[in-house]
């Protein structure tokens, strides 16, 4: 059975640019030109529009207001399926302004009706006190490595788990608590060429494979069922209007 990978990132495409399920977030506003022409050649393709956290002040000379108009005239021109990547990471400078980003992102994700794919490193309770303002969002929580009562949370709020390598480490909150996360929130990514299972190099697409077959391990269920999920909840995901 085919797994679609939620989140594989433009450099993996380059390396195989044969993937066809797959959905590519932006980590630079001005990556969106690629990924739009990867997806004229590649129907299944999904790509994103964002600023990643990580990258917050490349524009901390621009005011919001021109931020915002340059990511919507990006919106409406490239027509992107969804928003993101974007969130909050409290390992990387400018925490401050990478919370405004995030208002930025998630405003113009309910104005115009978009999933947004959200990157959160240590920031949960930042991150679940921005979303109680806004109503219906949905989404994925990127690398998603916390427990069952925050998944309850996210899931209030309309979001998905983006599910990785992390659920290969038993010492992780996630290979924790993933018994306690109703299969109807799941959905599978890789990050490649990022996060790579045990000790290669690169991340692939196909890693996904590992991870669905560990979930079932821990959920004591079937690999199809795991697999027949995932994709269930990211074709619902994209399909539905808030």
């Amino acid at each position: 059975m085919l797994i679609y990978d939620s989140h594989c990132h433009l450099e993996a495409i380059k390396n195989d640019p044969r993937q066809t399920k797959i959905s590519v977030p932006a980590i630079l506003p001005e990556d969106i030109e690629e990924l739009f022409k990867y997806r004229k050649h590649n129907p299944y393709a999904k790509i994103g529009l964002g600023l990643h956290p990580w990258y917050a002040n490349k524009f901390i000379n621009y005011s919001n207001v021109n931020f915002n108009n340059y990511l919507e005239q990006l919106i409406v021109e490239y027509q992107p399926d969804f928003i993101g990547e974007c969130g909050l990471d409290k390992n990387k400078p400018e925490f401050e302004l990478q919370q405004k980003l995030l208002h930025i992102h998630l405003e113009l994700a309910k104005k115009h009706q978009k999933p947004v794919i959200l990157h959160s490193v240590r920031a949960t309770n930042e991150l679940l006190s921005i979303l109680k303002q806004y109503k219906n969002l949905r989404g994925i929580v990127h690398a998603f490595n916390g427990n069952s009562e925050t998944a309850k949370q996210l899931l209030r709020f309309g979001f998905y788990l983006g599910i990785g390598s992390l659920i290969l480490n038993p010492q992780s909150q996630l290979s924790k608590s993933i018994e306690k996360i109703p299969l109807s929130q799941i959905i599978l990514e890789t990050d490649a060429p990022y996060m790579p299972p045990f000790e290669v190099q690169y991340s692939h697409p196909y890693h996904s494979l590992i991870y669905a077959e560990r979930i079932s391990q821990l959920k004591k269920i079937s690999l199809t069922e795991v697999i027949a999920n995932s994709n269930t909840n990211w074709n619902n995901l994209l399909l539905k209007q808030t």
